[in-house]
């Protein structure tokens, strides 16, 4: 006779003139897991299955022939289990190696901003409003008060700032990360792009300059040269590190 698993159940039950209740009884678990098991609702683990079946002398190897529907669900089950097992090994190697960036990236920040910060100090800055701020021969340099961004092993723009009054014009030099490379602006209007040669000449790469502003940078290019050089050698030494 052809035997499922449910059947078996409920047989060995009923042959001992038990009820559920007294049946999970004996196998630690509740009615409702037994009544569960003899509908077809649900099955017992493999493990609960091999303890039935030697209770009450039953094969298994002939039980589980028979009943494909559990076979086939054991198998389902292993394979599921086998899938989980490679998703939690990846999952825990990615963890692993997530873990390890962060903490590189921790220490290179914690790296980066002291020296950053210590640069800065050690030029002469001081923090204010957020900025990093030094006033020197009339000319006022400001760098950002900024930190390494995360899992970033560098600043998004490394830049610097100098802005000094001639007569009624205003002049801001800036440096950004080309570190040889200025950008001059005039009002906070026109400005030109260029870059300083070693023979101390203002090579323009491009300019958007009037003619009165172009005349005014020629007479007082030596002011605005010196300011350019050293918002140059306080960029260079500042992102240095």
């Amino acid at each position: 006779m052809i035997m499922t698993v449910a059947e078996m159940i409920k047989e060995t039950r009923t042959s001992s003139n038990m009820t559920q209740e007294e049946y999970g009884l004996k196998l630690g678990v509740s009615r409702q897991t037994v009544s569960s098991w003899e509908n077809g609702r649900s099955m017992p683990d493999l493990q609960m299955l091999i303890d039935i079946c030697n209770m009450y002398h039953i094969s298994l190897d002939k039980l589980l022939n028979e009943d494909n529907k559990f076979v086939n669900k054991i198998d389902f089950y292993r394979r599921i289990g086998k899938i989980l097992k490679i998703v939690s090994m990846c999952l825990g190697i990615g963890i692993v190696i997530y873990m390890l960036a962060f903490a590189r990236w921790k220490i290179v920040a914690a790296d980066k901003n002291e020296a950053f910060a210590n640069n800065v100090k050690e030029l002469g800055f001081v923090l204010e409003d957020g900025v990093y701020s030094m006033e020197e021969n009339g000319v006022s340099f400001q760098l950002p008060n900024q930190k390494l961004p995360f899992f970033r092993d560098d600043f998004y723009v490394k830049n610097s700032f100098a802005y000094l009054e001639i007569d009624t014009t205003e002049i801001s030099i800036q440096v950004f990360d080309e570190v040889n490379t200025v950008n001059i602006t005039f009002n906070h209007n026109r400005s030109l792009e260029g870059t300083w040669t070693k023979t101390g000449e203002l090579k323009i790469i491009e300019s958007t300059l009037n003619e009165k502003e172009t005349e005014m940078l020629r007479q007082n290019e030596k002011v605005i040269k010196e300011a350019s050089q050293e918002l140059l050698a306080i960029h260079n030494s500042v992102y240095d590190y």
